[in-house]
């Protein structure tokens, strides 16, 4: 017996080579009283191109840097330079947050002074742990630079993850209530913009969810659901080829064998004189 689960990597992806170097690290739950200011001491300690990484968990804070101030709420990140860092302080009755000072040559990945938002997990809670212990009882700075590279991009890659999953959720959802929609309505004359006003999306979205999912438009899919309806009735009905054009709301009864040859590769009269046969 032989079990294999794997992955190659063609061209691998060697423009950007984050590699940080950590100085620092800090897990805080502080109350509604908590301030503190950076002084010149306490950035003296750390390299003059140190980035701060601050993630909040709860509550709200406040951060002050250069002329600008932020609030993190609780899911936020940011990367500032500790140098521009004045003060922060807790804006809530609980602020929580975790705090890594660390140096870069290359921060491409993401950008300064921009606040993220990404949903805080258990997995990312079990890394940073593992991150703090590293640092407290291992010192083993190749295995703590490893884990905050791990603990930042389960932060920004398992959220981009997460988020695509959960949008390609929606959009079966979304595209499912919509087949449903237009089946109900085989009867009658169906547009794009009929149904782009009953489930208030634009048309060209529509188009996008329908090519995506289904590889055909929305038009083409309305006409396929018609055929199909429309091969039942011929073989299910007596009714004539013409009254089923009419109940399908094609313009003529020409234009229904059309797009019916088309789909089925014989004509509505012949699918009915071979079920006839």
């Amino acid at each position: 017996m032989y079990q294999s689960d794997s992955f190659f990597i063609d061209t691998p992806n060697t423009k950007h080579k984050f590699a940080p170097t950590i100085t620092s690290a800090y897990q805080i739950l502080s109350d509604k009283s908590y301030y503190h200011i950076c002084d010149e001491n306490e950035k003296e300690r750390h390299p003059a191109d140190t980035i701060a990484f601050i993630r909040c968990t709860h509550g709200k804070g406040k951060v002050y840097y250069s002329d600008k101030e932020i609030t993190l709420n609780e899911n936020d990140y940011i990367f500032i330079r500790f140098k521009d860092i004045i003060k922060y302080k807790a804006t809530t009755q609980i602020w929580g947050y975790r705090w890594v000072n660390f140096s870069a040559e290359e921060i491409s990945d993401f950008e300064l002074n921009k606040k993220y938002t990404s949903p805080l997990t258990d997995n990312e809670a079990e890394i940073f742990s593992r991150l703090l212990f590293a640092g407290q009882e291992i010192k083993n700075t190749n295995y703590i630079n490893s884990l905050f590279t791990s603990y930042l991009f389960s932060i920004i890659i398992e959220n981009e993850i997460t988020g695509k999953s959960q949008e390609s959720k929606e959009r079966k959802g979304l595209i499912d209530d919509i087949c449903s929609y237009i089946q109900q309505k085989l009867y009658s004359r169906i547009s794009i913009t009929e149904i782009s006003i009953f489930f208030k999306i634009s048309p060209r979205r529509i188009h996008q969810i329908f090519t995506s999912e289904l590889s055909i438009s929305p038009k083409q899919y309305i006409i396929k659901k018609k055929m199909e309806e429309g091969y039942r009735l011929l073989v299910q009905t007596s009714a004539p080829i013409n009254k089923i054009a009419d109940m399908l709301c094609f313009s003529s009864p020409y234009h229904f064998s059309n797009e019916f040859k088309k789909i089925f590769k014989q004509t509505p009269t012949e699918v009915r004189n071979m079920e006839n046969n």
